[in-house]
Order: structure tokens, then sequence, then C-alpha cells
């Protein structure tokens, strides 16, 4: 019984240290931020009110021989009513893109979404490696109100 609970302790030690290892984000170049929003912003979810789409993202993760890039982004649509601005659409979503860094920059050539209701779970699974999907299917709302505080101080002006 005590050799199960060393075995245990010591598979527990092996997967947090794995873990850890594996959450830390890559280093992007300011250029490479800016190419990952763009294509966010203008690619993943259009405006239905007619206003200017604003866009905060968190790295969970990547593979670099896949060409791919696990992040949450949260996307906002924000248009004027009169004197003061107002939120139109928006998502909060984990999401695959899929890049080519061969000519020295980064370039996103497409992306994933999992997809609603029951498949949501089973999407993620076949999207994200492991380590990326533990943090998508319980990404903690502590760090979706980070990435809403980003885009109201950039709807701001801030």
């Amino acid at each position: 019984m005590v050799r199960l609970w060393a075995l245990g302790g010591i598979l527990l030690i092996l997967l947090v240290a794995g873990y850890a290892r594996s959450s830390s984000s890559i280093s992007l170049s300011a250029e490479n931020q800016q190419e990952i929003e763009r294509y966010i912003r203008e690619e993943v979810m259009s405006p239905n009110f007619d206003g200017e789409i604003f866009t905060a993202y968190e790295i969970l993760g990547s593979n670099e021989k896949k060409g791919e890039l696990y992040i949450w982004a949260l996307i906002q649509e924000y248009y004027k009513d009169g004197s003061k601005m107002e939120q139109g659409t928006g998502m909060s979503v984990p999401m695959v893109l899929k890049i080519d860094q061969t000519e020295g920059s980064l370039q996103v050539i497409s992306h994933t979404i999992p997809r609603d209701g029951s498949y949501y779970a089973n999407d993620i699974k076949d999207m994200f490696p492991y380590f990326a999907e533990i943090k998508a299917l319980d990404y903690p709302t502590i760090h979706v109100d980070k990435l809403i505080k980003k885009i109201e101080a950039e709807v701001a002006g801030e």
C-alpha cells in the first residue's frame, strides 16, 4: 500500500513538473503580437453593429513542429451610440492558430475554434495537446477579467 502511495506521489510530481514546464508562454516579438491581433480582429469575428473589433489574448502553449499556437482570445466589438461606446458582438474562446514562421516573421494562416454545446470538450481534446487542453477546459475567470481590462483600457485610449 505504501508503495502505491509513493508511486502515485512520484507520478503526481512528474505531472506537475511537466505541466509547469510546458505552461510557460513562448516569447513573441511586438511585430508577431501585432500580427496575431490583426488576424483575430480581421479574420475571426465580424462586427454586427458596424463597430470596431478589439482583441486580447493569452498564449496557452505552442507546437513549433505543427506550426500551432494555442491561445485564449477575447474578441469584442465596440460601437458609438451617441456620445458613448457600447459593446456589440463578442466572444471569449480557446483557439488554435496555424502559423508560419519560415520567412523569419510570424504569419497566421488559419484558426480553429471548438464547437459549442456538447461538442465543446471533445473538440478541445482533439485540437489541443494535453498541457494546453487542461488550461482551455478550465480557463479561470480571473484571466478573462485581465483580458477584459486590457480591452477596456484600449477602448478608453489609455
